[in-house]
């Protein structure tokens, strides 16, 4: 056996089996971090679905505000319209807070 050979036997990593332990923690890592990585993305998916139909809501709101008579006082409207939109709102609340609280 030379010098060159020597050092390579030195320097040479020594065999043994590899840590099944440490893989499987890995895998659970990389596993883990794909599922977060999903979720987050439904999540935002939702939250522009719920921005997009608020917005909606708030636009349907202003173009039948805006239908109404431009020369109305305040103390002469009707009160059926808001009480009907503010009823649309809960319900609109009620689904959606059921529907969350399931994990839907």
């Amino acid at each position: 056996m030379n010098d060159d050979e020597r050092i390579a036997a030195l320097f040479a990593a020594p065999e043994r089996a590899p840590d099944e332990a440490f893989v499987a923690r890995i895998e659970r890592a990389v596993l883990a971090e794909q599922r977060m990585k999903a979720a987050w993305a439904w999540a935002w998916r939702r939250f522009a679905v719920e921005c997009a139909a608020s917005g909606a809501v708030v636009t349907a709101f202003y173009l039948l505000w805006r239908l109404g008579p431009a020369n109305l006082p305040l103390d002469q409207l009707p009160v059926g319209p808001a009480a009907a939109a503010i009823l649309v709102l809960g319900l609109w609340f009620g689904v959606e807070l059921r529907a969350s609280a399931t994990g839907r």
